[in-house]
């Protein structure tokens, strides 16, 4: 029997899709450490901007560390801050490589994590960013096979929501993801 030196290396599995997807800011760390993940960090804004500088963000990301950034104002439509989110989606996509060392953005509802999804695959594969992130299919998403799932994950590490909101928020991404 040949064993794989690196299958030994190798951390837990990685959680599909939906799985510790939606959690509040105050159990993000409790929720990574279930996958052996270090703590996030928190990246603040850039006082001239409003929005978290990318350098800063490829620097957690670099250092295998969940990024927690804001990204609603992204997310508001065309603009300076959406141009920065496309670049944000392909700094996470193409920076670190394995769970725990992608984005954990701050979102308010399940149709902003859609978007993050379907951004964080169009960064992944060369495809159009901002009309994923305008309109993202969630039929496909969860269409694709559990790696590529996996590999939204290493982009997308969890998504924060307003604590209160957690269980609604996975509901409504899990009944989307049926339709």
């Amino acid at each position: 029997m040949t064993v794989s030196l690196e299958l030994l290396s190798r951390g837990p599995s990685r959680p599909d899709l939906f799985e510790d997807l939606v959690v509040s800011g105050s159990g993000l760390a409790a929720t990574l450490s279930r996958w052996s993940v270090p703590v996030p960090v928190d990246v603040a804004p850039d006082p001239d901007t409003g929005l978290p500088g990318l350098d800063a963000v490829a620097e957690v990301l670099a250092a295998g560390t969940a990024a927690v950034v804001d990204v609603a104002p992204g997310l508001a439509g065309p603009g300076p801050a959406a141009d920065w989110l496309v670049d944000l989606l392909a700094v996470a996509a193409h920076s670190g490589v394995g769970f725990g060392s992608g984005l954990a953005p701050r979102c308010t509802d399940a149709g902003q994590i859609w978007a993050l999804l379907a951004g964080a695959v169009a960064a992944m594969t060369g495809g159009d960013v901002r009309a994923a992130l305008a309109s993202p299919d969630p039929a496909a998403l969860v269409a694709l096979p559990r790696s590529a799932r996996e590999a939204i994950r290493d982009v997308v590490t969890c998504a924060v929501v307003p604590a209160g909101v957690e269980e609604e928020v996975a509901a409504d991404l899990a009944s989307a993801g049926r339709s």
